[in-house]
């Protein structure tokens, strides 16, 4: 179900920008820049910071009135060269807020004068996308920013037709620093040469130094995103039910063969990651994830009896709740409320495979999860701390998963990927269902 509400009240999802800014963070050297009011980078960075609980810098060409009327080619110009001069960076990505969008700025034209004319630009790699808030999601801005990276940086290598032997591992889903750790250990042990991208596992969870770089050490090699034109293969994680992105567009214009996955949540959809990488490889995965495998079998033995038929809502970036759905529909449980704040028809349609007879929502409005809640019998909520408002009041147990996470620590290190990290979310699920009942037994 499209909400069809004329007003947003709460939504289920943030802003197009917030979402880019977790791309080019991931990349090494990267600034983000927003084109745009000063307020939309503050925010931004407030938000993000309350999540990662690590300081967030956001640059912003500041329009204002003059800006808004005259056009905003000054402002993008001198903010350029401000963060050059302030950050040195290897690459600026910068993404458009409302403000620009609706005066109608000529980002990609502006660049292009600001790199013909200005000698700063020399050894920078500019990155424009367009991020209107007004327009989609955070996802959606994400998946904009990482096409955006490849189109802008992806190069074929001379003698043309040469491949480098790797595969891209595109993270085409907000996962946290942790997921992506777990990522680069898991390919790591299979022994496979790869390009991992956006890389955030040091980005927004370093190391405590006394030295605080201007730009956070870590991210994707730029070498490898440009590399990313000669790969053997792609595949996608999270890319399940998302619209042409960064891996279709290597594969249309570079014939890099592309492969779109869920997030391996659940024993199915690791299962379905593995298999792809032994297809790709014809090496089988390591006999220490099969044991991994084999201990999620037996922790969802062990918690069924009690998570079997328990009545769930999950909410937050489809990827994340097609992946939580799946693990709960093979655990027994019985999720009545599936909901996204983007607008994704493909979400939908497989939401309502995994959870049949569930109310699939797209667009959502938390007043419209909150009202679907008081209708139905739900024993547990799953998804970012967003929910906790809704989940108050139907006094049900929530499981704070995914972003944003502003009242609890620990959102950075997660780990909800892969067997170990399905095996993780099965014990947290049981864990808070159990507190929500030991609780609900002492105010009787």
């Amino acid at each position: 179900m499209m909400s069809k509400s004329f007003a947003t009240v709460n939504p289920c999802s943030m802003c197009m920008p917030m979402g880019s800014v977790l791309v080019f963070r991931g990349n090494e050297g990267c600034m983000p820049l927003f084109h745009g009011s000063q307020g939309c980078s503050t925010y931004m960075r407030l938000y993000l910071a309350h999540h990662f609980r690590e300081p967030v810098d956001i640059a912003c060409t500041a329009l204002s009135e003059k800006g808004a009327v005259y056009g905003g080619a000054a402002n993008l110009m001198q903010g350029l060269k401000n963060v050059i001069k302030g950050y040195n960076p290897k690459v600026i990505g910068i993404a458009t807020t409302c403000l620009a969008e609706t005066i109608g700025d000529d980002v990609p034209q502006i660049v292009r004068e600001f790199q013909a004319q200005e000698p700063l630009a020399k050894d920078v790699t500019i990155v424009s996308v367009s991020t209107p808030s007004y327009a989609a999601s955070h996802e959606v801005g994400y998946r904009v920013a990482l096409k955006g990276l490849v189109q802008t940086m992806a190069r074929k290598s001379e003698p043309k037709g040469q491949i480098n032997g790797r595969i891209n591992i595109l993270v085409g889903s907000i996962i946290s620093p942790a997921d992506v750790r777990f990522l680069r250990r898991f390919l790591d042990d299979w022994g496979l040469e790869y390009i991992l991208m956006p890389d955030i596992s040091e980005t927004f969870d370093a190391p405590l130094s006394q030295d605080l770089p201007l730009i956070p050490r870590g991210g994707t090699p730029l070498d490898d995103i440009r590399d990313t034109a000669n790969s053997k293969a792609t595949l996608t994680i999270g890319g399940w039910v998302q619209e042409p992105g960064a891996g279709d567009y290597l594969e249309k214009e570079f014939e890099v063969p592309h492969i779109a996955l869920p997030l391996p949540m659940s024993l199915e959809f690791t299962d379905r990651l593995a298999a792809n990488l032994e297809d790709l490889t014809g090496l089988c995965m390591p006999e220490s994830y099969e044991r991994e495998r084999g201990r999620l079998l037996d922790t969802m033995v062990d918690a069924h009896k009690l998570l079997s038929d328990v009545k769930t809502a999950v909410y937050g970036d489809t990827e994340m709740v097609l992946g939580i759905t799946s693990i709960m529909a093979e655990l027994g449980m019985r999720a009545q409320i599936v909901a996204t704040g983007a607008a994704n028809p493909a979400f939908a349609e497989n939401a309502a495979e995994l959870a049949p007879g569930s109310k699939v929502m797209m667009g959502a409005d938390f007043s419209q999860i909150a009202a679907e809640a008081s209708r139905r019998d739900i024993e547990l909520m799953v998804g970012p701390f967003t929910g906790r408002v809704v989940a108050r009041k139907e006094k049900v147990p929530l499981l704070r998963v995914g972003l944003p996470n502003h009242d609890r620590y620990g959102a950075s290190h997660q780990l909800f990927l892969g067997y170990e990290g399905s095996m993780h979310l099965v014990d947290c699920m049981a864990n808070v269902l159990l507190e929500g009942k030991e609780k609900k037994v002492q105010h009787e």
